[in-house]
């Protein structure tokens, strides 16, 4: 599989960015392009991780979801690899108010039957149970069909 450095993954999602307002907050994993401050926390939840050159644009995006983490209110946004979804996947979780991005790139070998989880920017500690649980929710479509059960204050 091919994959690319971070600069090169932000470039191209700033590539397929949407019309939407950089003052809105991002409902969709495109539209975090269109808003500066959620670009900025894309990009240093990336740092020193590799993504798949499909983030470039060549993705099928899942409605975001609005729920409450840390008390406070986030938006989560899921994508995957266009025509092999079930292979490669990831998950944002952005709080406007903090300006910060915490991710979750899946990608599954059909093969092995086996996944490889990256967690980006979420790092040890109760926050991070919690975080990990949304995140994978989004990418499984757990939080698309019960999102009233994933607000954590």
């Amino acid at each position: 599989m091919r994959m690319v450095t971070m600069a090169a993954a932000l470039v191209g999602i700033l590539s397929v960015a949407t019309g939407a307002s950089a003052q809105d907050n991002p409902s969709t994993f495109r539209e975090i392009a269109a808003n500066p401050a959620a670009a900025a926390a894309f990009k240093t939840m990336a740092e020193g991780h590799r993504l798949p050159d499909w983030i470039h644009g060549k993705s099928v995006e899942s409605p975001g979801h609005e729920v409450m983490f840390g008390g406070e209110k986030v938006y989560v946004m899921s994508a995957c690899k266009q025509h092999d979804c079930g292979s490669e996947r990831i998950a944002v979780m952005y709080d406007p108010g903090k300006k910060i991005m915490y991710g979750l790139l899946s990608l599954a070998d059909q093969k092995t039957v086996s996944e490889t989880l990256t967690w980006l920017n979420i790092g040890p500690g109760n926050e991070a149970i919690d975080g990990r649980t949304i995140l994978y929710a989004a990418l499984t479509g757990s939080l698309e069909n019960h999102p009233d059960a994933f607000n954590y204050k």
